[in-house]
């Protein structure tokens, strides 16, 4: 008897077939409320000034990709999100009071050269907030002095950059600053890139609720430690201290929120540690050898590159190879 063969098909999907039920959006929104405590505080010390830089660059960023998408078809949707996530890492790198053409053409760079040029979310090979903010620095340096930006600020804290001073007094300078004003971001800064605990709970959140590896962040705290330490003991007088190169400027930002990136930063968990371990150490040279008193975005940038050759460091295969002797 005949039988009409079935009118389904087996789909096969490209992997990972095995889905935990985790969405981009999702993961989008669990790094904004993780940056929530930062964005408060920047609110509560700058006042409205932080807030409008902040609104703006979300906003920018979101409409920047809203309009791409018009002109380009592709599968990085703007409701994912990672849009308004890069518009809050940057605006954190901006001066408070950054005027508002800077902040467009900044969310521009990061947006549409940083991101969508490549693809979109996962494409990119380096941090497209990196990427937009090195351009912006090397366009208009003066534009991004956070002293300068700062200088109607009330506050009973020393009004200069914490790494700016020590490279200009050297170590000495350290005891102008107060460790409790690091702590709690009352150094000159960006927007938010300073806010060290309230940055650090939005990524101490992040790596309990597993969004982040450990290894990365572990490893960049390490490689700052370290390299800090070595150079301390060649030059002692005109080199920071470890614990002062993780409180001041944008060193927890990045070990936090930029190094562990998902499309920029390896998958294996020997690689993540060395990716981390190389962004630290990269971040004290830079600050102690060049004309960049802080130096974290031109850390990750550089360490992005290297992530492709780190993640070559693959687990070893479990079981071995049987030779068909028929």
């Amino acid at each position: 008897m005949y039988t009409e063969a079935p009118t389904t098909k087996f789909n096969v999907a490209n992997s990972p077939h095995w889905h935990d039920g985790s969405s981009l959006s999702g993961i989008q929104q669990a790094w904004l409320l993780a940056l929530l405590p930062a964005i408060i505080a920047s609110t509560c010390y700058f006042g409205f000034a932080a807030l409008r830089v902040v609104a703006l660059a979300v906003a920018a960023s979101v409409v920047a990709e809203v309009t791409w998408n018009a002109l380009v078809a592709n599968r990085d949707h703007a409701t994912n999100f990672s849009s308004v996530t890069l518009g809050v890492l940057l605006a954190f790198l901006l001066p408070v009071g950054a005027e508002w053409w800077l902040v467009l053409v900044g969310s521009f760079l990061t947006v549409i050269i940083g991101k969508k040029l490549y693809g979109g979310w996962g494409a990119y090979p380096v941090h497209p907030v990196a990427l937009g903010y090195a351009i912006l620095v090397v366009s208009w340096p003066s534009r991004l002095d956070y002293t300068a930006s700062l200088v109607a600020q009330t506050w009973s804290v020393t009004m200069v950059e914490p790494m700016r001073l020590v490279r200009t007094l050297g170590a000495s300078a350290e005891a102008s600053f107060g460790f409790t004003d690091l702590v709690l971001g009352r150094q000159v800064g960006g927007v938010g890139n300073a806010l060290v605990l309230w940055l650090l709970l939005g990524g101490l959140f992040l790596l309990l609720i597993r969004e982040i590896p450990w290894q990365i962040p572990v490893g960049g705290i390490l490689g700052v430690l370290a390299c800090a330490w070595l150079l301390g003991l060649i030059n002692p007088e005109g080199t920071a201290t470890p614990v002062f190169h993780l409180l001041a400027g944008s060193t927890v930002l990045m070990v936090f929120f930029l190094a562990p990136e998902h499309t920029t930063s390896p998958v294996n968990p020997w690689p993540m540690f060395l990716y981390g371990l190389l962004m630290g150490i990269l971040l004290v040279l830079i600050r102690t050898f060049s004309n960049h008193s802080d130096g974290a975005i031109f850390a990750v940038l550089l360490a992005n590159l290297c992530s492709p050759l780190l993640d070559r460091i693959t687990p070893p295969v479990v079981g071995r190879e049987v030779q068909d002797v028929a």
